[in-house]
């Protein structure tokens, strides 16, 4: 089954109540058309079963607890409507009103539980901490318990956190794909990961820089484990190793757990890095609808020189419904 796991929905009614609630930034924000029959004309004319829909990137947080729950609560009841209105052509990502860590667990199960809901969408950072800071623990224990799938993206208002990204968008060309790649990595290096192995990661846009820095990153995390970077840096330099929960031998296999979406049509050279970095097996189909078009997504998939027609199949028809075990829906 073909299934994109990486496509937004920002309703009128729920952009209207984030306004509402105190957002802003979105009084004069474009909103999205409701009736999304064009959307699954596109996912039938390119093979498309499911699409996923979440709504990181306009995210929950605003100024107070009652108000971030009422700001999830609300965009997970659209999702179900939608789900129900189109007999399971499209499928959610719940949100939950993180930082509030009981509110986010009792939205979590119900967005897993009552309303069926295939995974939970957070972002990168919430309210200025990473996900894996102590605080939010409970809420990752409850999760656990669900077994739940979890799809990281980022949110673009969070991206400035270097100076110079602030102007002519560099906080989403360079600050977003940043965010994803040091979340993965303090999920892996803090214990995260580790501490709550029922959980199923799923990483927007490739992960972001990941791939990139992979070859960087294992070299490093190989030179502090065999001691060879000793003589340039000094002994100590490498000391916070220690208290990875790492595999010396293969310190970057906690990163091949993940899955990542392919929503990167702009870099071909991407599948290379994606076969000698986290592998195909891991690769899901993803096309950040409607900011990016979904005929484009499978087509850069269909047309890469990297990847095999084997690898072809599995990313587009095989990968996310082992991952995710979605019902097959009926089409026309």
């Amino acid at each position: 089954m073909r299934i994109d796991v990486h496509a937004h929905y920002w309703a009128s009614a729920y952009i209207d109540l984030l306004v509402e609630l105190g957002r802003r930034d979105l009084a004069f924000a474009g909103r999205q058309v409701d009736d999304l029959d064009q959307r699954v004309a596109e996912m039938d004319a390119v093979g498309v079963d499911v699409q996923i829909l979440s709504a990181i990137g306009l995210n929950t947080e605003v100024p107070d607890v009652s108000g971030a729950r009422r700001a999830a609560a609300g965009i997970n009841n659209i999702y179900a409507g939608v789900v129900a209105r189109y007999g399971g052509r499209f499928a959610a990502f719940g949100s939950v009103p993180l930082p509030h860590v009981d509110e986010a667990i009792a939205e979590s199960d119900r967005a897993l539980g009552e309303l069926g809901f295939a995974g939970i969408a957070l972002p990168c950072t919430v309210d200025g901490r990473p996900l894996d800071d102590p605080a939010f623990e409970p809420f990752w224990e409850n999760l656990d318990r669900h077994n739940a799938v979890v799809y990281i993206h980022p949110v673009g208002s969070n991206s400035a956190g270097h100076p110079g990204l602030a102007d002519w968008g560099l906080h989403t060309a360079y600050g977003s794909p940043l965010q994803l790649a040091t979340a993965a990595t303090r999920m892996v290096f803090s214990g995260l990961t580790f501490r709550h192995p029922g959980l199923r990661f799923v990483f927007a846009v490739c992960g972001g820089i990941l791939p990139y820095l992979w070859p960087r990153l294992e070299r490093n995390l190989r030179r502090a484990f065999d001691h060879s970077a000793d003589r340039a840096v000094g002994a100590g330099y490498f000391d916070w190793v220690r208290d990875l929960p790492l595999d010396p031998a293969d310190p970057m296999s906690a990163f091949r757990r993940f899955w990542y979406d392919s929503s990167v049509q702009e870099t071909p050279i991407t599948m290379q890095l994606v076969q000698e970095t986290f592998g195909v097996d891991r690769l899901l189909l993803g096309s950040d609808a409607i900011f990016a078009s979904l005929t484009e997504a499978v087509g850069y998939l269909e047309a890469s020189p990297y990847l095999s027609v084997e690898d072809k199949r599995a990313v587009l028809d095989h990968n996310a419904q082992q991952l995710l075990q979605l019902p097959v829906p009926a089409r026309g």
